[in-house]
Formats: structure tokens, sequence, C-alpha cells
């Protein structure tokens, strides 16, 4: 009789102890939003520039004409849009019979515009819109009206 309460009571602790490991510290990984959070997905916009940047401009504001399924939020958003521009933006302008450029004053409003950028995936649940920085831009003028 006594060894059967001692194996309970040992079975017990044991299961106690299991449940308590198996919760997990919720204060460790990866948050689901804000900076570095995880899933991050690609946004990908497609539209024209509505100003002009400059060399020293931290951002520029774009209308926002079509996107990936994880940027369609954008799309309905209030136009311009502003995206954030640093360091690390891959910046690409091909006009006709030029050199390519990759600086960011030497895009021109009008310009048409293939941006990508990420965002976590939580915050553009539901429609959101978090600020973007762009990673990749590429830009081309628009084609010339046609003769008469």
């Amino acid at each position: 009789m006594k060894f059967r309460f001692l194996v309970l009571a040992l079975v017990t602790v044991l299961l106690g102890t299991s449940a308590a490991l198996a919760g997990g510290n919720p204060g460790k990984g990866k948050p689901t939003t804000g900076p570095g959070c995880r899933p991050m997905v690609k946004v990908v916009l497609k539209g024209m520039l509505a100003n002009d940047p400059l060399a020293g401009d931290t951002s520029l504001q774009m209308n926002v004409l079509k996107a990936n399924r994880h940027g369609r939020a954008y799309i309905s958003a209030a136009q311009p849009i502003t995206v954030n521009v640093d360091a690390n933006t891959k910046i690409r302008r091909k006009a006709p019979d030029s050199a390519p450029t990759k600086t960011l004053d030497s895009l021109a409003m009008g310009d048409l515009v293939k941006l990508t950028a990420k965002a976590c995936k939580a915050d553009l649940k539901d429609g959101g819109t978090p600020g973007l920085a762009a990673r990749h831009i590429k830009a081309r003028p628009p084609a010339p009206p046609p003769a008469p």
C-alpha cells in the first residue's frame, strides 16, 4: 500500500515537471511585430514617383498603382505614400540612350518605379500599412506620348 502511494506521488511530480517545462518562456524567441520580427515578407510596389528626391533625402514619395499580395493595402491607402531610403538601399535608374545611374538624386518626379521592401507579416494583417524601408528601387522615365 505504501509502495503504491510512493509510485503515485512520483508520477504526479514527474507529470507536473514536464508540463512546466513544455510551456516555454514567453520572453524568449523572435517578436512577431516591430523591429527584428519574424516572419518577414517581401512587399513589392509599382507606381510613379510623386516627388523629386535630392541627394541627402532619407525618403521618397510614390503613388502606388500595383502591388503584390502583401502590398495590396498600399494601393487603397492615402496617396502618395512615403517610403524610407537608407545607405543599404540599391537604386537603379535606366533612361534610354544613357548609362544607368545609382543615386537617389538621379530619380525624377513621374518616373515609373518598382520598389521592394520587407515588412512584418503580422503588421500587414487586416490591411495594415506599416512604414517601409526600401531595399531595391528600379526606375525608368515614362514612355513619351505617341506622335500624331
